[in-house]
């Protein structure tokens, strides 16, 4: 995988280009066409406030430090089949760097409070298989680290889902 910015490969680990320095945003490459907010919440991972993206389905907050979102369950699995949907071809370059590259690398699991209600978040492996760590809030919904959207999205597009 490919800075956006320089071209220059991603380190293994991040998201933060090691020749320019920046960061890439996978998850909100995802997203470029919503309307953005201000938001009241933290970052769970960078305590940095969030911004709030609307599109005309789905409402989500967003960090732009580390590329964060916090969506409702119901909103994610509607975001999913919408991106899976307009997928024409796979990526064979970005799934071989995903499987190679794990962007979850801990040893431990790191339990994140919820920006809403400051609870701390379960951790899960999404749908039990795909082997992409996810933070859950009962209340509030899904956190998804930098990238991992965009890693759910190629999961679901090579059939991850029908294992």
């Amino acid at each position: 995988m490919k800075c956006i910015y320089c071209s220059a490969p991603l380190p293994q680990k991040g998201l933060n280009c090691s020749y320019c320095n920046k960061l890439n945003p996978l998850n909100a490459k995802l997203l470029e066409s919503a309307e953005k907010l201000d938001s009241k919440h933290l970052c769970p991972c960078c305590n940095l406030n969030l911004e709030t993206l609307k599109t005309s389905t789905i409402n989500l907050e967003y960090c732009k430090e580390c590329d964060g979102i916090l969506i409702a369950e119901e909103e994610f699995e509607t975001l999913i089949a919408y991106k899976v949907n307009l997928r024409s071809k796979l990526n064979p370059h970005y799934l071989r760097f995903i499987q190679d590259h794990p962007r979850d690398n801990r040893k431990k699991p790191q339990f994140h409070p919820c920006p809403i209600c400051q609870k701390s978040m379960a951790v899960v492996n999404y749908k039990k298989q795909s082997g992409i760590i996810i933070d859950i809030c009962e209340e509030h919904g899904i956190w998804l680290d930098g990238g991992e959207l965009r890693q759910i999205i190629e999961w679901y597009a090579v059939g991850g889902n029908k294992k």
